[in-house]
């Protein structure tokens, strides 16, 4: 299916946790069929900030009286697009292209997955969680590290849609102090392993997690975090290597960004 290129209104831009803000979206076409692991381009329609759309991961379906009227975006701000996107205010416009990309597999007989995030890596995890635990029926725990307590973000929402969620943090002040493969590590070897792993977050991080899934024989799909400035494989600034085909590049916006961690060659 083509995706959509719309200017829709924005219904709220809510400040979360410092430097990081949940945005609602009136686009009720592309929220019904976004699936998790997806993402949109956006760009703020003023003419003030760069003319490159910027790649924001889909948080969640938005739902009223039992339809689906929009999407929720979680993103933190790190430069000059994203602090003008941080300005905006419910009933400003959006200028958004998508859904864009491939999302999560996920297949019929799946029991048990980890689902680990570090810091913003939680966007289309949380909406994959919500999507295994009510059309999979699977609830995933949940693992999400950051440098400190006001990275660990949806941790309310995630209680009524995971079976655990283990949290560390690089300074101690929540959860378990050190990084969050160590504790997915020391949980399959205290508990078993999961049918499968999905991972999102920084590049040493998914590596990691690659390495511990392929040590343990464990399914992975992990969703790649790049530079992005077009979304639809033009402009090759998002090309990551072809672990099956060496010196042969696969593109994050639309062969990914969800790969089978044993596809791509992931470099910490």
């Amino acid at each position: 299916m083509e995706p959509f290129q719309k200017k829709v209104p924005v219904l709220h831009n809510v400040n979360v946790a410092p430097g990081y803000f949940k945005m609602g979206v009136a686009f009720p076409e592309l929220g019904r069929i976004a699936l998790p692991g997806q993402f949109v381009m956006v760009r703020v329609p003023d003419g003030r900030i760069p003319l490159l759309r910027r790649p924001f991961s889909i948080l969640r379906q938005i739902v009223k009286d039992d339809e689906i009227c929009g999407f929720e975006l979680l993103y933190r701000v790190v430069g000059k697009g994203t602090g003008a996107l941080s300005k905006l205010k419910g009933g400003d416009t959006l200028d958004v292209l998508g859904p864009l990309g491939n999302g999560f597999s996920c297949q019929d007989g799946i029991r048990s997955a980890f689902l680990v995030a570090g810091g913003i890596g939680i966007t289309p995890l949380y909406y994959l969680a919500h999507f295994l635990c009510h059309q999979k029926k699977v609830r995933p725990s949940v693992f999400v590290g950051g440098k400190s307590a006001s990275d660990i973000l949806c941790r309310e929402e995630l209680n009524d849609i995971s079976a655990q969620i283990r949290i560390t943090t690089e300074d101690g002040s929540l959860g378990e102090k050190g990084i969050i493969t160590s504790l997915v590590k020391k949980t399959i070897h205290a508990d078993g392993k999961p049918d499968i792993i999905y991972a999102c977050g920084p590049t040493p991080m998914l590596c990691t997690i690659s390495k511990i899934a392929a040590d343990h024989n464990i399914g992975c799909q992990v969703s790649l975090e790049t530079v992005m400035a077009c979304g639809f494989g033009a402009c090759l600034g998002c090309a990551v290597e072809n672990a099956r085909s060496r010196g042969r590049y696969l593109h994050v916006c639309t062969d990914g960004p969800v790969f089978d961690s044993r596809a791509v060659i992931i470099r910490s």
